[in-house]
């Protein structure tokens, strides 16, 4: 049966490069909305980055999978930030426990206008931290297209080690041990 009920103690104030206040934090199933918008203000070449396909738009279906993550088997925190507006999302990091294994694979986009800001290597280092203390991983791994110049830099910057995949040379397989 899935566990729906957020983890305790997960949520965190950060600062960026530029002192502006972010607040890193499970994702919820309120934040229905917000992720929509989020993924649907990403740019094309973002979104193509990111799901590594062309996407306009997530489906209703994809929004709830998205947003109601399986906190025993999975983890999905927001970056989000307060504007006249209210509060918007600016990033989101999520892993996932590979079936059979102490290991998670992971996935992170950042909003177009916030990259280069810092907000992915804290989202990054939160979910790492997550990882390893609340589901007590022992590795890490993703898959990005080797275009993804600004992923593969995170990845290496966090430890990660990379590949690029023998069976399509258009990926690359990073993995860190936690």
């Amino acid at each position: 049966m899935p566990t729906t009920q957020e983890p305790a103690g997960l949520i965190r104030i950060i600062h960026l490069e530029d002192g502006t206040e972010v607040t890193l934090r499970p994702i919820r199933p309120e934040d229905a909305a917000a992720e929509w918008e989020f993924v649907h203000r990403l740019s094309l070449h973002s979104k193509y980055l990111r799901f590594l396909t062309s996407l306009k738009d997530l489906t209703p279906e994809l929004v709830v999978r998205f947003t109601c993550p399986d906190y025993g088997r999975e983890m999905a925190l927001v970056a989000v930030t307060q504007t006249a507006q209210g509060e918007q999302q600016i990033g989101v990091a999520r892993y996932s426990i590979l079936p059979g294994t102490r290991n998670c694979e992971f996935a992170i986009v950042v909003d177009d206008h916030w990259q280069g800001t810092g907000l992915g290597h804290e989202l990054m280092n939160a979910l790492i931290e997550i990882a390893r203390a609340h589901h007590k991983l022992q590795a890490m791994e993703g898959i990005t297209l080797t275009e993804n110049g600004r992923m593969l830099s995170l990845a290496r910057s966090l430890g990660f080690k990379t590949s690029v995949d023998p069976d399509d040379r258009q990926i690359v397989l990073m993995r860190r041990a936690l």
